[in-house]
């Protein structure tokens, strides 16, 4: 066996036992989930970005686009952590929208609710890195971490959104 075939087969055989791993295994769950998620948020913010009018359509709409392709790019990311980590990406997608909204605030609404969730998913990750020290808790926690520091900036973003002028405190912050 030469020294690139045996090396191959170091590596096929550190992946075979990362995925009989108790915490991968249950990482693999999550991050399948999210990956669900993360490809809902992208179609429901292109659909929210074609049910704007009036005045300000412009600007929301590029908003809502750019978060659609953001939230692409999220499941992309997704994707490739549950395939490093020897898992099947999942063909399911997230829950999509079922009604049409009858205004801008509503969808904002929406929207929170859609940030909420994906911030409760990547957190259970990161909550599952805690004291597992095995190969990939770091690239786990330190993805968790900033996918949740990132769906915390829309959140933010879009409670300004609803936040009328003088308004002084976030809904983020209310019991």
């Amino acid at each position: 066996m030469t020294d690139s075939s045996h090396h191959k087969e170091l590596l096929m055989e550190a992946v075979r036992n990362m995925t009989e791993d108790k915490v991968i295994k249950e990482a693999i769950e999550i991050l399948n989930k999210l990956f669900e998620h993360e490809l809902a948020g992208a179609v429901r913010y292109t659909q929210y970005s074609m049910m704007i009018f009036g005045h300000a359509r412009k600007p929301i709409q590029g908003s809502l686009q750019t978060w659609g392709d953001e939230s692409m790019l999220h499941a992309r990311q997704v994707g490739e952590l549950i395939t490093a980590f020897g898992g099947q990406v999942s063909l399911g997608i997230g829950k999509l929208l079922d009604r049409q909204y009858g205004s801008i605030d509503e969808m904002l609404e929406q929207m929170m609710l859609q940030e909420v969730e994906g911030i409760e998913l990547y957190h259970q990750l990161m909550k599952l890195t805690e004291n597992y020290d095995k190969p990939g808790s770091v690239m786990l926690e330190e993805f968790a971490r900033t996918m949740i520091l990132e769906e915390e900036q829309h959140l933010s973003e879009i409670e300004k959104m609803l936040r009328k002028r003088g308004e002084a405190f976030s809904h983020l912050f209310e019991d």
